[in-house]
């Protein structure tokens, strides 16, 4: 009798555990950042940033009930929506072969988490439980949660950091295709993600190339208020000094949303005074400085950038946008074109992809589809569902595979790679058929990992990809063409083996350079030189070369005699 009741109590024990597990689970009916969920042998996560909000407003992992507030959105990155692509096609080509993971698959689930690091944390624990809301330490959906092997993401240093303070809890490898920063694993977590190889040497000096080229000595810098911004300053203010070349001055960008406490005049005083801008940053952490410049409205700049910062993804006019930042260069890492990316862009449509949770929202934006914005909650229509891709203009879209796109599609590679690396020594152990789990355990892909291509030290040469024995930078120029569509043209080209072997070349015929620029001072020769004659009588000529012109005009404008300015000598 005791017996029985001791088995009776077991077992009404077992079944409040179990009931307490199902409440924890399935008690949080609000669904919060919900995913796009592909199934397969093998789960890639995947943590993206299709748009810039007002901040994070819902739940916080179903500990209290919440009160729905609707986000606002400041702008839709429709261009982001290629990242996402580029990891469905990647998966989609795997899948078709079968030599790469043994006739098994690969599934994904995709999260877009703006730039709000608690949903990119949300995001994180929602991998690992299964579902959205996320439940800490349980596993919701283990028909989920016990396939995933790898995550992809995020899109920049913050996000990439607080997605592996999650992560790596449970040692679930990492990689962020943000742009590479050494201070990313410099933390508490213990692992920090996989980066993709950082070219900064070969960036400055393309930089400088490009400087000497068309003789700008006075040029100011733009950069994010951050740790990568104070490390590009540092460098790239010794390289402009070793070739004297000045630094007009060095404009520090607060990270959107934070509070503008920019200096209006001095704002317009230094993008008037200074013609030559280099802004290095990305699209998101000089989203700021893009409305500053909006509200202030300095012409003529040329800007000299990197492929990290798109001039051409703005919340405005494409022909406004123009006006600011047209005639542009930037550089961008050579990267040879994805086999077949370009066919299955034109291809995507949402009946294609139904499951596809994204997909509406950015096609209502992509193909101006009314939709309702009442209370500031958007309200899809229904989109024209024949669109395509390729049509639409270069501020909405860019067929041409973006930075980005590349490092993702090469990411879900690498994870494959790693599996297949796996799972060759669980055939050759014949252990798969003595009823091994056929999903290796995460951690276990780290080996394959770092003996790729990508590493996780802070130091650039162990990063790099050893075979490769020179850097290819391409050299683009946002430009207008004849039939109003703007586009991102190739001009030139930087080559870099060492500092003592380099090779630039650049078709400055192909440039243009916007409707406001100065081509006395564009088409300037090597030597630039300057006649000023004081009322005095006494005439002085200087030879402006390697080293600081508006030092010295400075010096002119402050003596006491009035200056005249004669023609420039050419």
């Amino acid at each position: 009798m005791k017996l029985l009741i001791v088995l009776i109590a077991f077992s009404l024990l077992i079944v409040l555990i179990v009931f307490q597990e199902q409440i924890s689970c399935f008690s949080l009916t609000k669904p919060a950042s919900p995913g796009y969920y592909q199934d397969g042998d093998f789960v890639i996560g995947g943590i993206f940033s299709l748009r810039v909000t007002a901040g994070d407003t819902r739940s916080r992992f179903g500990f209290k009930d919440t009160i729905y507030i609707p986000e606002y959105v400041y702008v839709d990155l429709t261009k982001h929506y290629q990242h996402i692509l580029a990891m469905v096609f990647a998966i989609e080509k795997i899948n078709k072969d079968t030599n790469i993971l043994f006739n098994m698959s690969l599934g994904f689930y995709l999260f877009n988490v703006d730039f709000i690091d608690m949903k990119a944390v949300e995001s994180s624990m929602a991998l690992l439980s299964g579902q959205t809301p996320p439940v800490p330490n349980y596993s919701c959906r283990p028909e989920k949660t016990d396939k995933l092997v790898a995550v992809i993401g995020g899109i920049s240093t913050g996000i990439s950091t607080r997605i592996s303070q999650v992560l790596s809890l449970y040692n679930v490898p990492q990689i962020s295709y943000a742009p590479f920063d050494q201070s990313l694993g410099t933390g508490v977590q213990l692992q920090s993600p996989y980066q993709f190889p950082v070219y900064t040497t070969a960036l400055y000096q393309g930089i400088i190339q490009l400087l000497l080229y068309f003789t700008w000595v006075w040029v100011g810098l733009v950069v994010p208020d951050d740790v990568r911004g104070e490390l590009f300053l540092r460098d790239i203010t010794e390289e402009m000094n070793n070739h004297g070349l000045c630094v007009a001055f060095a404009e520090k960008v607060p990270e959107f949303p934070a509070k503008d406490t920019v200096d209006r005049e001095l704002f317009m005083e230094r993008f008037t005074l200074t013609h030559v801008i280099v802004a290095f940053g990305d699209t998101y952490s000089l989203l700021r400085f893009v409305y500053n410049i909006f509200c202030n409205t300095p012409f003529g700049n040329v800007w000299i950038t990197t492929s990290d910062w798109d001039i051409t993804t703005l919340p405005f006019q494409q022909n406004l946008g123009y006006t600011y930042f047209g005639g542009g260069l930037s550089f961008s890492v050579h990267m040879d074109e994805i086999l077949g990316f370009k066919d299955f862009l034109r291809r995507v449509q949402p009946r294609k992809y139904p499951q596809d949770i994204f997909i509406q929202d950015v096609w209502s934006n992509l193909f101006e589809c009314p939709y309702l914005d009442k209370d500031w909650i958007r309200e899809l229509s229904q989109c024209e569902q024949n669109g395509n891709l390729s049509t639409r203009p270069l501020h909405l879209w860019d067929m041409n595979t973006s930075p980005s796109s590349y490092k993702i599609h090469a990411a879900v590679y690498a994870i494959a790679q790693a599996l297949h690396e796996e799972l060759s020594l669980i055939v050759e152990g014949d252990l798969l058929n003595k009823g091994v789990p056929r999903a290796p355990l995460p951690w276990k892909l780290h080996p394959f990992l770092q003996n790729g291509q990508l590493g996780r030290s802070t130091n650039e040469e162990t990063v790099v990809n050893k075979e490769v024995s020179a850097t290819k930078l391409d050299i683009f120029n946002y430009q207008s063409l004849q039939s109003s569509t703007k586009a991102q043209v190739k001009v030139g080209e930087f080559v870099f083996e060492s500092h003592s072997v380099q090779h630039f070349s650049l078709n400055d015929e192909l440039i243009t350079w916007g409707e406001h620029h100065s081509q006395i001072w564009i088409n300037a020769s090597n030597v630039l030189k300057i006649s000023i004659q004081i009322s005095r009588g006494i005439s002085v000529s200087l030879k402006l070369q390697h080293f600081c012109p508006m030092k010295i005009l400075w010096e002119l404008f402050s003596s006491p005699w009035p200056l005249v300015f004669l023609p420039f000598q050419l």
